[in-house]
C-alpha cells in the first residue's frame, strides 16, 4: 500500500477544491521523506504556477529573441543583394545610356534612313565600347554634317569594334588604323557624304519628250517636288543591276507614251538610285523597283511593285478610260513574254560559247581550262543585261529586237555545232 502512495505521491496528483484555486493536498500517509508537509496541510498552487508561468515567458523571449536575430541577419542579407545588385543595374545602365542616343538597326529603320554612321559593338564590353563609340562621334561632329542617323547593332560573335558608313547606295567600312586616326576620319567622313549625282544634260539628252525624264540628285528638287505641284508624278526607282527593272524598263516606256497620247493627268518619271544618292525631301527606299507618288509637293510610297498591282492602284488615282486599262493590261502580258525570249537568247548564246571555247581548245593544247557552262550562262547573262540597258526603247520594240538576237544566236550555234561535227569526221577518217 505504502508503494502505491508513494508512486501516486511523486507524480504530484492535483485535485480541484474550489473554482479558483488549485491546492494541493498531501496524502494522509506519510511516506518516508517523500511529504514535507503535515497531513491534511494545503499548500497554495498560486505561486508555483506564477513560477512556471514565468519560466515560459523565458523561454518564449529566448526564442523570440534568436528568432528576431535570424530575421534582422536575414534582412541585412536580403539588403546588401539588392543594394548590390541595384548598384550594378545603376552602373551597367550608366554605361549603356549612350546606346539611347543611337537607334538599334533593322531592317525597317534601315529601309527608310539615309545617311548612316553604323557602330558594330560588343554587347559584353559596353565600357570598353563606349568609350570608342563617344570619341567617334565627337570627331565626327566637329565636322558639321547635316542629317547624319547614328546606328548600332551588336556583334553576333565577339569581335573587333567595326563602323560603317552608308549614303545612298554606297557603303564604306573604316579600318581599325582609320578609327583612331583623326585626320583619316576627317577625310573620310567629308569626302564620303558628299552627294553624287549624274549629269542630266547628258542623261536626257535626245529624249524630246519621248520617254519618262530621268531624274538625278541635282535635279529632284525642280523635276519632282516642284513639278509636283501643277502635275501628279509617278517617279519608278530602279537599279541597273536589278533584274526587275530591267525587265520593266520598256513597259514603262510604253506606259508613258500611252499617258501621255491619252491626256492622262500622271507623269511618269524615273531615277536610278545606283547613280544618284538620295536627293534632299525624298522618300528613301532601297528596294527596287520602288514607285513613289508626289502631289502638291509631297510624297508616298506605293507598297505594289509588280505591273498588275501599279495599274490598279494608277487607275484608283486618276481613273483611267476602260479602253485604255484594257491597252494597259495587254502590254503588261509583253514583261512576261520579254522575260521568257531573253531567256532563249541567254540559252542559245551560251550554247554557242561553250562549243566556240570547246574548238578553241582543241586546236590550242596551252590554252588555261575554261570555265563551267553555270560560269559562263552568268557571263552571257550579264553581257546582255548590259548590252539591253542601253537602249531606250518602247516594250513592242524591245520583243522585236530580242526576236533577231535570237535568230541570230540560234544561226551561231548550228554553225559552231557543224564546224565541230566536220572536225570530229575528219578525225574518225584519218583513223581508219
Amino acid at each position: 500500500m505504502n508503494n502505491i502512495l508513494l508512486r501516486i505521491n511523486s507524480r504530484k496528483a492535483i485535485l480541484p477544491c474550489n473554482k479558483r484555486m488549485f491546492v494541493h493536498f498531501n496524502y494522509p500517509y506519510r511516506v518516508g521523506n517523500c511529504v514535507n508537509k503535515s497531513i491534511n496541510a494545503k499548500v497554495n498552487f498560486k505561486n508555483i504556477i506564477q513560477r512556471n508561468i514565468t519560466n515560459a515567458a523565458n523561454v518564449d523571449n529566448k526564442i523570440s529573441s534568436n528568432r528576431k536575430k535570424r530575421i534582422y541577419m536575414l534582412s541585412i542579407l536580403i539588403s546588401s543583394i539588392l543594394g548590390y545588385g541595384a548598384f550594378k543595374w545603376d552602373e551597367k545602365k550608366k554605361i549603356s545610356n549612350f546606346l539611347n542616343e543611337m537607334t538599334e538597326i533593322s531592317d525597317e529603320v534601315f529601309d527608310r534612313i539615309d545617311n548612316i554612321v553604323l557602330f558594330v559593338i560588343d554587347k559584353n564590353k559596353l565600357s570598353d565600347e563606349k568609350k570608342k563609340v563617344q570619341f567617334l562621334k565627337h570627331e565626327i561632329e566637329k565636322l558639321n554634317i547635316k542629317n547624319l542617323n547614328y546606328l548600332y547593332t551588336f556583334h553576333e560573335e565577339s569581335r573587333d569594334f567595326a563602323c560603317y558608313i552608308y549614303k545612298g547606295r554606297r557603303r564604306r567600312n573604316i579600318t581599325k588604323e582609320e578609327l583612331v586616326d583623326t585626320s583619316s576620319i576627317k577625310e573620310i567622313f567629308e569626302q564620303f557624304f558628299v552627294p553624287i549625282s549624274e549629269d542630266s544634260e547628258k542623261l536626257n539628252e535626245g529624249n524630246n519628250g519621248t520617254f519618262p525624264t530621268y531624274v538625278t540628285h541635282d535635279t529632284f528638287e525642280k523635276e519632282v517636288i516642284e513639278d509636283s505641284k501643277k502635275n501628279d508624278i509617278l517617279l519608278v526607282l530602279f537599279e541597273n543591276t536589278c533584274f526587275l527593272c530591267f525587265l520593266y524598263k520598256p513597259f514603262i516606256n510604253s506606259l508613258y507614251k500611252l499617258f501621255k497620247e491619252n491626256n492622262i493627268e500622271l507623269k511618269l518619271k524615273k531615277y536610278n538610285i545606283e547613280k544618284n544618292d538620295y536627293a534632299p525631301n525624298m522618300i528613301v527606299s532601297r528596294g527596287t523597283p520602288t514607285f513613289l507618288f508626289y502631289t502638291k509637293g509631297k510624297g508616298t510610297k506605293l507598297d505594289e511593285y509588280k505591273p498588275n498591282e501599279i495599274i490598279e492602284k494608277i487607275d484608283k488615282m486618276v481613273k483611267l478610260p476602260s479602253d485604255l486599262k484594257e491597252e494597259i493590261i495587254d502590254k503588261v502580258e509583253s514583261i512576261h513574254a520579254r522575260m521568257h525570249q531573253f531567256g532563249l537568247l541567254t540559252m542559245w548564246t551560251t550554247e554557242s560559247k561553250v562549243i566556240e571555247n570547246t574548238l578553241i581548245k582543241r586546236h590550242i593544247k596551252d590554252l588555261p581550262n575554261s570555265t563551267d557552262d553555270e560560269s559562263i550562262y552568268n557571263e552571257v547573262l550579264t553581257a546582255l543585261i548590259e548590252e539591253d540597258s542601253q537602249r531606250n526603247d518602247l516594250i513592242e520594240d524591245s520583243l522585236n529586237f530580242i526576236n533577231e538576237k535570237i535568230k541570230e544566236a540560234e544561226k551561231g550555234c548550228y554553225v559552231a555545232a557543224l564546224m565541230m561535227a566536220n572536225e570530229l569526221i575528219d578525225e574518225e577518217k584519218k583513223i581508219i
